[in-house]
């Protein structure tokens, strides 16, 4: 059952090293049905609902659960497929993953949930920059 990862990736040359970044998408089309209002603080590592493994948590974007990823026991896939909410967002790492998209994915509309994961990571608040600053 397990599910490999797809995502943009580009390489490039750094002199004798290549360099792999991951590029997230900007826009998907689940994020406005499937990422809701985050809950007043998150925790730096909440333990999975089902297994009880706090090594690499996601929360789902739409219930606030919390899941481990499809690299420890898969709950946060799993949950993703039987409730049919599709965004999720790591505690590792602040990344937010899109399930129907199959990618990851940056957005001003994740700033909240992202900017409550960091102040519960690092006791501050993130640094924030406008996405569109960055595009142009």
């Amino acid at each position: 059952h397990r599910r490999v990862r797809e995502a943009v990736v580009s390489t490039q040359s750094t002199g004798t090293d290549n360099v792999f970044a991951v590029h997230p998408k900007m826009w998907c089309e689940h994020l406005e049905l499937h990422v809701q209002v985050a809950p007043a603080t998150l925790e730096a590592s909440p333990a999975c609902m089902t297994c009880g493994d706090n090594s690499e948590s996601w929360y789902c974007l739409s219930c606030y659960q919390v899941y481990c990823s499809r690299y420890v026991n898969e709950h946060a896939l799993f949950h993703g497929i039987d409730s049919g909410h599709l965004m999720a967002l790591s505690m590792a790492d602040l990344s937010v993953w899109c399930y129907g998209c199959d990618s990851y994915v940056h957005n001003e509309k994740l700033l909240e949930a992202k900017n409550k994961g960091h102040l519960a990571k690092f006791g501050e608040p993130a640094v924030t920059v406008s996405l569109q600053t960055v595009q142009e």
